[in-house]
Parts: C-alpha cells; sequence; structure tokens
C-alpha cells in the first residue's frame, strides 16, 4: 500500500511495548492505514523465528502499508553505535525498508563528537543517493538534545544536499520543545516528508530525554498546537501521512486496543480542527 497524505499512521514509540505482529489488529481496527516499525521489531521477531516475509504478508493481510523504518544512526562516521535501535546497520535498515515497501526511512544524528556541517550534507547526499537507488525516501529528524536540533538545523543540511528523495521528519513534541512554531513548519513543508504528531506540557522537565520517552501527550492535550501544525503542513505542501508517536507510561499501562483507539480519536480530532 502506498501512503499519502490522506493517510494516518500509528507510529511504532507508541506501543513500543507491544511486539509488532501483536500491533497490527489493534492499529487496523482502530481506523489507521499505515504504521512505522522499529528496525528493532524486526530483529525481535526474526529472534521467535519470524521473518521478514512473513512480517511482510501479515501487514499485508491487515491492510496496512508501511511508512517508515525509524531509526537509521550509522550514516556518518562519528554515529554512536552501539546496540539496539542505533546499532542496525545501514544495509540492514535498507533490507527491512525494501522488503516491506516501506516509503521511506528516518535518519538522526547521535553522535560521539559532534560532527560538522559539511560532513553532515556530505554523508545525508551519500545516503539519499543510496536509499533513492533503492527507491526510498529519507528524513533526517531534528531532535534539541542531538547535533541537529532544530527544524532549521535539519532544513539547512536538506536544501544543501538538495535531491529529490532527501526531505525532513517533523515531530510535534521536539518542534515545540526546540522552541519552533507553525509558522516555521508551513515556510518548508514541502520539505516534509514524515510527520510524528504528539504533545507536550507547558514547562518543560530538566531532562528531555526522560521527559521524551516516558510524558509525551496524545495529539492536542497539550501546548504543541497540532491542528495549528497540521494546518502548516497542508498549506505549505507537504503530502506525508499523519503520525501518532506518543512515548508515554501511562498508555503503555493501557491494552493495545486501547492505545489504537485514543491515539486515532486524538490526531482525527486535531485534523477536524485543522480544516
Amino acid at each position: 500500500m502506498i501512503l499519502s497524505g490522506d493517510d494516518l499512521v500509528l507510529c511504532a514509540g507508541t506501543m513500543a511495548n507491544t511486539p509488532l505482529l501483536d500491533r497490527l489488529e489493534p492499529t487496523a481496527k482502530a481506523g489507521f492505514t499505515g504504521l512505522s516499525v522499529f528496525t528493532t521489531d524486526i530483529s525481535d521477531a526474526a529472534a521467535l523465528g519470524t521473518s521478514i516475509a512473513d512480517i511482510r504478508a501479515r501487514i499485508d493481510d491487515a491492510g496496512l502499508g508501511i511508512a517508515e523504518v525509524d531509526p537509521l544512526g550509522n550514516w556518518f562516521p562519528s554515529a554512536i553505535a552501539g546496540d539496539g535501535l542505533l546499532g542496525t546497520s545501514e544495509e540492514e535498515v535498507f533490507k527491512i525498508a525494501t522488503e516491506l515497501d516501506a516509503r521511506s526511512i528516518t535518519a538522526v544524528v547521535f553522535a560521539k563528537s559532534p560532527p560538522s556541517q559539511d560532513e553532515l550534507i556530505e554523508c545525508f547526499a551519500r545516503l539519499c543517493e543510496r536509499a533513492a537507488e533503492r527507491g526510498l525516501q529519507v528524513h533526517l529528524e531534528f531532535i534539541p538534545f542531538t547535533p541537529v536540533r532544530t527544524l532549521e538545523d535539519a532544513l539547512a543540511i536538506v536544501d544543501a544536499v538538495n535531491l529529490p528523495n532527501g526531505g525532513i521528519m517533523l515531530d510535534a513534541w521536539h518542534l515545540c520543545r526546540s522552541g519552533g512554531s507553525a509558522k516555521d513548519v508551513e515556510a518548508c513543508a514541502r520539505r516534509i516528508f514524515g510527520v510524528q504528531l504528539d504533545d507536550a506540557v507547558e514547562t518543560a522537565e530538566d531532562n528531555p530525554v526522560e521527559e521524551t520517552m516516558h510524558r509525551r501527550l496524545l495529539p492536542g492535550e497539550g501546548v504543541a498546537g497540532v491542528p495549528e501544525i497540521i494546518r502548516a503542513l497542508r498549506e505549505g505542501g507537504s503530502t506525508a501521512p499523519l503520525g501518532v508517536e506518543v512515548f508515554s507510561d501511562t498508555l503503555t499501562a493501557l491494552a493495545p486496543d486501547e492505545v489504537a483507539q485514543r491515539a486515532y480519536r486524538a490526531v482525527s480530532e486535531c485534523v477536524a480542527k485543522s480544516r
């Protein structure tokens, strides 16, 4: 299934503690037409004897498409490799994305030492070129506590590379906590290829990593202005599907069906308010 701007996507982080195959029925039942996957979703399934081909068949049977494979961290020399999410190789990420017929991959910048702007531009250009050979888009995600901390930081790299399959991943929590606005989004909306909607309380916690990984809010529950962000995306020309990515201990405690339904209801209300 080819996902577009009319599609709503349940991102992997919203049900990170639920095995991938157990997310499929709740996701489709709630009304989503797509989902994203973590690279660790695939390795965890493989450890239980489930192949990528089997996963693809189950996703197809559920009537869902794959928005993006998330994340790719090993694409520049000073990247933090390690285990888990950031440890998956570029080739393996490409393999997962192509075999699942994903539309894109998400590139993040977690570094052992801050890379130079020139290094990031050169490496992102090479990454986009390799992805294009496989029919994939790449979106660069800005995160307030990484070297690419703002929407403007990501845009500078993407614009310098200027390749048709290279764009930006917009996360509403990251936009809010980095001081960005819907106006900023509209100005570069055509460069935004991926969207993760969530929300934030007004006062930021002292530890942004703890906050973002445990206490995000559903879209529309905080101060990020999600309906305004959606309006800015559409009026600015972005055709990216709208994903919901809410890392939340509160949601994690709920059954998968309840999580999916709450997420769908929240994003649908924001879409309606954006019109």
